[in-house]
């Protein structure tokens, strides 16, 4: 595939996320922003999700999950693209025709077609203040606590922050999402047990890099605040690197 196809092969899959062809005219110009965002559902209705993709990098949540991911584009075969989370899992495909193909463990055969339902709002993280980060965090220890974890403090480490930067929605951002990877992880019992013997402390740092890492019975999870969304590493992505490090 030439350099010059497989770009117009991007644009024009990523161009029919949204699942319509808009017609021609003034109804093409009215509309056209609109469908770059949009509800799917499959078939079932087992699978529901929202798709952004007003910007980089295209941004997607499930139903039922406040944990917003940001996908990163791959050329894939019969001229689509494969959309992947940060854990290099993938999530969607996209063909040129329109149609969107999700995976997910919870549909029979792994993957089912998805369509376009209805309107969405644009994917965009909470407004938080730097008061705000730091309640979170210590509801967060009292949550995980309850769920089998009770020696785990959770604190923020973000001296480069002022008290009144926008960054604290980040640093608030990434405490909801190391919450929902720890707490999925503490229903095992298995996990449970490790995690309580062996882990005293997590700790989110505001850092140059997106990291996962253990230092003695400390976890660090170091994210760039500044960057919200990317600049931290989906549940998934602390999932997998928890249980390494444990």
């Amino acid at each position: 595939m030439s350099g010059r196809f497989r770009a117009a092969v991007v644009g024009a899959a990523l161009a029919l996320i949204a699942g319509h062809i808009v017609g021609h005219g003034a109804l093409a110009a009215e509309r056209g922003p609109r469908l770059r965002i949009g509800h799917y559902s499959t078939g079932s209705g087992l699978i529901g999700f929202v798709i952004d993709r007003m910007g980089t990098p295209i941004k997607l949540r499930f139903d039922g999950t406040a944990e917003i991911l940001a996908l990163t584009a791959e050329p894939a075969p019969y001229e689509s693209m494969t959309l992947k989370r940060d854990d290099g899992v993938s999530v969607l495909r996209i063909y040129e025709t329109g149609r969107v193909l999700v995976f997910s463990d919870k549909l029979s055969g792994g993957s089912a077609d998805a369509y376009h339902d209805q309107e969405a709002e644009p994917l965009v993280v909470k407004n938080a203040t730097k008061e705000q980060a730091e309640t979170e965090a210590e509801s967060l220890g009292r949550r995980l606590g309850r769920a089998g974890a009770p020696a785990l403090k959770i604190s923020l480490d973000a001296p480069r922050l002022s008290a009144d930067s926008a960054a604290w929605s980040g640093m608030a951002d990434a405490i909801a999402v190391t919450g929902t990877a720890l707490a999925e992880m503490l229903t095992s019992p298995i996990a449970r047990e490790i995690i309580a013997a062996k882990l005293q402390r997590v700790v989110i740092r505001d850092a140059d890099q997106v990291d996962v890492r253990l230092a003695g019975d400390t976890l660090i999870v170091e994210v760039e605040a500044r960057e919200a969304i990317t600049g931290r590493p989906s549940s998934a992505r602390l999932k997998s690197a928890i249980g390494d490090l444990l």
